[in-house]
């Protein structure tokens, strides 16, 4: 599976450009696995939650390039789709984000992840820009095998084959 373009909805007359092309940017060098790249768009004290995960880098010691590294010890190949992103308003530092994740695991297993996010940037002087929260909000969608076998043993348990 190939990564898609990271173009997204949004609007751009309230959406600060540099957080635009920082956000495509992201997830783009994630789906390409250029995970030095990837880390290199958040700041040394970032703080990324994700479900369980509530990392805070500078509290922690750990790395995120490392944590990366470890998620994607269990795919081969994914592709992050962005639909909208929602600035908080004109000249904010913090967007909304409703979008989808496509992964494919090492034994060839699809499966896609709905996903929303909220993200805070720090902007330098220069008007360069670097994620300092990052939190996301998984919801895992059924793969046609998983409801299938979910419907499998439905029938087997009405039909008693399941004790």
């Amino acid at each position: 599976m190939a990564p898609s373009p990271k173009t997204f909805d949004s609007d751009d007359s309230v959406l600060d450009p540099a957080i635009k092309a920082h956000i495509a940017s992201l997830y783009y060098a994630v789906d390409n696995k250029e995970l030095e790249r990837w880390g290199s768009h958040f700041t040394d004290d970032a703080e990324l939650k994700k479900g369980a995960t509530n990392v805070k880098c500078r509290e922690t010691g750990l790395d995120l390039v490392e944590l990366v590294t470890k998620s994607w010890a269990v795919v081969q190949s994914r592709d992050h789709t962005v639909y909208k992103v929602f600035p908080f308003g004109a000249n904010s530092d913090e967007v909304m984000m409703h979008g989808r994740s496509n992964n494919v695991s090492l034994d060839g297993v699809k499966s896609t992840f709905t996903w929303a996010a909220r993200m805070h940037f720090r902007k330098a002087e220069d008007g360069s820009v670097l994620i300092d929260k990052y939190t996301i909000i998984v919801l895992l969608s059924l793969t046609a095998s998983l409801k299938s076998r979910i419907a499998r043993c439905e029938r087997d348990l009405t039909m008693g084959a399941i004790n």
